[in-house]
């Protein structure tokens, strides 16, 4: 047991204390027991009660706190208070504490029970304290028969269904611990049933695939399709929200938010289900659902320009290839040379024409009689087959296919080349997280990152002009992956764009919800459920599917050859056609004519 300061009020009746504390002691051995508990008594009736001997012996973890201020938030830290507690357990006497109206930022119960010992109990005005209406589960405890002697008093418990059509105090029955034995006999369901409510969603129509508008104007995407389902299954309507100039939200100085976000934070909208992963920050200032979909920020690059059509004729083989058939050609010429040494009469000269001619794909004038020759120069034409081939296939695959330099894989490699990166001015954490990262590579990309202004009157809202530079290749383009991609389909480029292996800041998504929603769980149950049955994937990659269909169409278009693509072969050719003519002239002249008149 921890006991800390805090003061409750009003002072109760002490003749019902005792009633109380029967209820309480059974509330904390039975139902509560096994549960993180934190204890708050009011102070009048903690004077009237034997708190040492009521906690004694109690096998659950329970914080005891004893208030003398109002002022939790700045009279305690959160390294001093446990902000995860299960279940808080306020017992209080006439009127409502404080506690229930103005609850500390740190104070998140999953459960709330009040303990009302007193002989009157308000339970409409408790249920509408922002304690209890901003917690997922809740319970009230008062006096329902009070006979002259107050110890055979009988308590009745009540819950409420916040949105419900009429919400109204519910009777759950008369306490005793063995009807309500755990937590969920005292703690029902209060949102089986939404009743029908309509929540505020703020959207923005500009992230494919998650959310976007179809061209017959009705709302689609994996992210719209998961609220679809969850409006099913709960019974709730909802309305979206459409903002045009769409700017996530930025935390500013004074704690509060701007863009979509902003709204969610002034209770104008109940959610926001854009591409909004979750974050350190945005955690401690909005409630968010469990994670449904898990995806990074890509890197778009153009392609690199095709090689030049007269290299078509080295591009076969790597450099150190070629160099590796020089030193071949020369190490073959002397071995064949020095192998008919004393045997036939073949100078060095020749043995290198041999040896040369197998390689033009030449047959062989002469055929050594010699076994060692022989041997030797059968490897040899071997060799040189298996390199005519394979120079032959890749010169024939370079004409019909376009080759390129090889493209970037990796963020050190972009970070080394002089590729800037753009990025649209949203409010999106990137930037600042790539400035002021500790880590080499992110560090030096941040430095090089320029933001383009969000322009709401464009169809994408400003990305055209990070996709300018990325065709100009002067940028590489850091955005959603899915999302920048159908954006490059749209405007023309799909088929001219690739995208970096490595992606940055991969995140979970999630929705965000206005701070103590306590509903958020059984979107949290909902979520799960479709994640887990597979369809968040299955929708999305339906709608990724029309994406790679239509870029896939335009990229199967083969090339027809022109003279440009035969630079290599006629370059090739001339110099064959030269080496041939230098060759005969040097015979001619190296060569006497011995043929008589």
């Amino acid at each position: 047991m921890c006991r800390a300061g805090v003061s409750l009020w009003p002072r109760p009746s002490p003749s019902w204390t005792p009633v109380a504390g029967r209820v309480l002691r059974e509330a904390l051995t039975g139902p509560l027991s096994g549960h993180q508990v934190m204890l708050m008594v009011d102070d009048g009736v903690q004077r009237s009660l034997s708190l040492d001997l009521l906690l004694t012996g109690l096998t659950s973890p329970t914080v005891l706190l004893h208030t003398t201020t109002h002022n939790t938030d700045n009279h305690f830290t959160t390294q001093q208070l446990p902000t995860a507690q299960d279940v808080l357990l306020v017992v209080v006497g006439t009127g409502s504490p404080w506690l229930l109206w103005s609850p500390p930022g740190w104070l998140s119960p999953r459960a709330v029970l009040v303990l009302v010992a007193a002989q009157t109990c308000s339970a409409r005005k408790h249920f509408q304290s922002p304690l209890l209406q901003n917690t997922p589960s809740v319970a009230l405890l008062c006096l329902n028969h009070k006979p002259q002697t107050p110890e055979y008093s009988t308590y009745s418990v009540m819950t409420h269904f916040p949105l419900s059509a009429n919400p109204q105090p519910v009777s759950l029955g008369t306490w005793h611990p063995d009807i309500f034995s755990n937590l969920e006999d005292l703690f029902p369901d209060q949102f089986q049933d939404f009743g029908g409510v309509s929540l505020r969603v703020t959207v923005s129509l500009f992230d494919i695939p998650m959310v976007f508008q179809r061209e017959d104007g009705e709302v689609d995407g994996y992210s719209a399709r998961v609220l679809v389902t969850l409006a099913s299954w709960l019974n709730f309507t909802y309305s979206y929200n459409i903002v045009t100039a769409a700017t996530w939200g930025e935390r500013l100085e004074n704690g509060s938010y701007d863009g979509m976000l902003g709204e969610v934070q002034r209770r104008e909208s109940h959610m926001v289900i854009n591409f909004f992963t979750i974050t350190y920050q945005r955690t401690k200032d909005f409630d968010y659902s469990v994670s449904f979909f898990t995806e990074g920020f890509g890197v778009i690059l153009r392609d690199p320009p095709p090689l030049p059509h007269w290299q078509s004729i080295l591009y076969p083989y790597t450099g150190m290839v070629w160099v590796g058939m020089v030193g071949v050609v020369i190490l073959a010429t002397l071995a064949y040379y020095i192998v008919n040494i004393g045997r036939i009469r073949l100078s060095l000269t020749e043995s290198f024409l041999l040896v040369l001619q197998s390689l033009m794909n030449q047959s062989v004038s002469q055929e050594p009689l010699v076994w060692v020759s022989r041997g030797l120069l059968g490897l040899w034409l071997l060799a040189t087959w298996v390199l005519r081939v394979s120079y032959t296939s890749n010169l024939m695959a370079f004409l019909t296919v376009p080759a390129f330099q090889p493209p970037l894989t990796t963020l050190e490699q972009l970070a080394d080349v002089d590729l800037r990166l753009c990025m649209l001015d949203y409010g999106e954490f990137v930037p600042e997280a790539l400035a002021t990262s500790k880590h080499s590579t992110l560090a030096r990309l941040g430095s090089k990152m320029d933001l383009v202004p969000s322009i709401g009157s464009l169809p994408h809202e400003g990305e055209e002009g990070c996709v300018e530079l990325s065709i100009a290749r002067t940028h590489a383009h850091v955005e959603a992956h899915s999302y920048i991609r159908s954006v490059y389909r749209e405007l023309g480029h799909g088929n001219q764009i690739y995208s970096l292996k490595e992606e940055l800041y991969v995140g979970n998504l999630a929705y965000y919800f206005t701070k103590h929603t306590p509903w958020k769980y059984k979107f949290d149950i909902g979520i799960r459920r479709l994640v887990e049955a597979g369809l968040v994937w299955h929708w999305y990659s339906d709608i990724m599917q029309e994406d790679r269909y239509q870029v896939k169409v335009r990229e199967s278009r083969l090339p027809v050859l022109s003279l440009s693509h035969l630079q290599g072969p006629f370059l090739l050719l001339a110099i064959g056609g030269g080496l041939a003519t230098i060759t005969l002239l040097a015979e001619r002249l190296l060569q006497p004519n011995t043929t008589s008149p």
